[in-house]
C-alpha cells in the first residue's frame, strides 16, 4: 500500500507538519504509525512548533533550515541520520523568508526556488542539485503550490500549461490537483516520497486519483 490518509489532531493539512525524502522523513511528533514512507522517520519538533513542514526543504543529498533553528536541534536531526545510517549534508539558508518549505520545491534531480530567495548558491551546495529560480501559477510560493519525488510532483490546479516545463527541471512527469477538497496548494496536505505518501482524511477520491497518477503510482 502506497497511500496512507490520517488526520492528527483535527488537522488535514498534513504536509505542514512533515516531509519526507527517498533516505529520511521528518514528522511532527503527533504522527503515529506512518509505515509507507518506507524511510527512517525521526518526530521531533522545529523552533518548538509541529511545523516541521514549513521549516524544512530536504532531499536524498541533503536538508536545509532556516537561520534560528538551534545548534541543539540540528544536534538532535544529525544524531538521528547518523544512527539511521544516513549521511545527508545539512545547512541553514541565511534569508528574510524563513518557511523554507513554503519557498522550494525540491527531488533528487533539481530544485525550484522563488525569486524572493536571494542566497540559491547554499541551497545548491546542501541539496547538491540544479537550482532554478522561478515561479509556478504565477505564485512566488513555488514549495506550496508543487510537490516533487523521484518518480513525480503535483501542482497547483492553475500550473497545468508549465507541466512541461516542471517535467524538465524535475526529470519525472507530474500533474496538477488539489487537496483537502479543493485547496490548491498542494504541498499543505501531502507528505510523499518514491515509496509512498500521506494526505489528510478530507482529500477526495478524484484528488487521491489524480495524485496516484502525477506521483507516478498508476
Amino acid at each position: 500500500m502506497h497511500l496512507q490518509q490520517v488526520r492528527i489532531n483535527g488537522e488535514d493539512f498534513v504536509g505542514l507538519l512533515g516531509f519526507a525524502t527517498d533516505r529520511y522523513a521528518i514528522l511532527s511528533k503527533n504522527f503515529r504509525n506512518i509505515n509507507v514512507l518506507d524511510v527512517p522517520v525521526l518526530k521531533t519538533r522545529i523552533y518548538g512548533t509541529n511545523l516541521v513542514g514549513i521549516f524544512c526543504v530536504g532531499n536524498s543529498n541533503g536538508l536545509l533550515l532556516p537561520y534560528f533553528i538551534s545548534d541543539d536541534e540540528i544536534k538532535e536531526i544529525r544524531k538521528f541520520l547518523n544512527e539511521s545510517g544516513v549521511d545527508v549534508n545539512i545547512g541553514r539558508l541565511f534569508d528574510r523568508y524563513t518557511a523554507i518549505g513554503n519557498m522550494m520545491a525540491c527531488n533528487d534531480k533539481a530544485t525550484i526556488v522563488s525569486p524572493d530567495i536571494s542566497d540559491t548558491r547554499v541551497i545548491q551546495d546542501v541539496l547538491d542539485v540544479e537550482v532554478v529560480s522561478g515561479n509556478i501559477a504565477n505564485h512566488h510560493e513555488v514549495g506550496a503550490c508543487c510537490i516533487a519525488t523521484n518518480r513525480g510532483f503535483v501542482v497547483h490546479p492553475d500550473a497545468k500549461d508549465e507541466l512541461k516545463r516542471i517535467s524538465e527541471i524535475f526529470g519525472v512527469k507530474g500533474d496538477a490537483s488539489s487537496v483537502n477538497f479543493g485547496f490548491p496548494f498542494v504541498r499543505s496536505g501531502i507528505i510523499a516520497n518514491s515509496n509512498g505518501y500521506v494526505t489528510g482524511l478530507r482529500t477526495s477520491g478524484i484528488e487521491l486519483g489524480r495524485i496516484d497518477e502525477a506521483l507516478g503510482f498508476f
